[in-house]
């Protein structure tokens, strides 16, 4: 009887582990959505650039993913507990609007961010679409558009 019940032990412990690690995986990975500032449409094709900051230095190499038709990139959270992690958006002739601060994976997860499109940083956008979206737990909204000539020469 003994030895009949060992293997059905190790098919659950196993089953137990293996659902355990994909939660893990799943709960380290970040939805970046990348809009244009005017229009509200997702942006493909968009290079999301993210590394890993403390309070005193950077965390290189900085890696990359591109966003897919529905203007969403998945990063995975390379970051430390005591870390944050930098987001940069290219898309030439496209840029970032506004610049978003380091953020912890705590923050992300638990409200979800909305990177200010009118925030300091390089360029300033209209708030026209932020203002009509609310924070989605797991996901950074990053806003770009193309610069008006002023904006680009100035």
């Amino acid at each position: 009887m003994r030895g009949g019940l060992r293997p059905i032990i190790c098919i659950i412990v196993t089953i137990i582990v293996i659902v355990t690690a994909r939660t893990a995986l799943v709960a380290q990975t970040v939805r970046v959505l990348v809009l244009d500032a005017l229009n509200g449409k997702p942006q493909s094709g968009v290079e999301v650039h993210y590394f890993c900051q403390s309070e005193t230095r950077n965390f290189l190499p900085a890696d990359s993913d591109r966003t897919n038709s529905d203007g969403i990139a998945f990063v995975s959270y390379p970051c430390k507990e005591d870390q944050k992690i930098v987001l940069d958006v290219t898309a030439l002739p496209k840029e970032e609007c506004g610049d978003l601060h380091p953020v912890t994976f705590n923050e992300i997860s638990e409200v979800g961010i909305i990177s200010p499109p009118d925030g300091e940083g390089e360029m300033h956008c209209p708030t026209k679409i932020s203002r009509k979206l609310k924070p989605v737990p797991g996901q950074v909204i990053v806003f770009i558009k193309k610069p008006s000539w002023w904006q680009y020469h100035f």
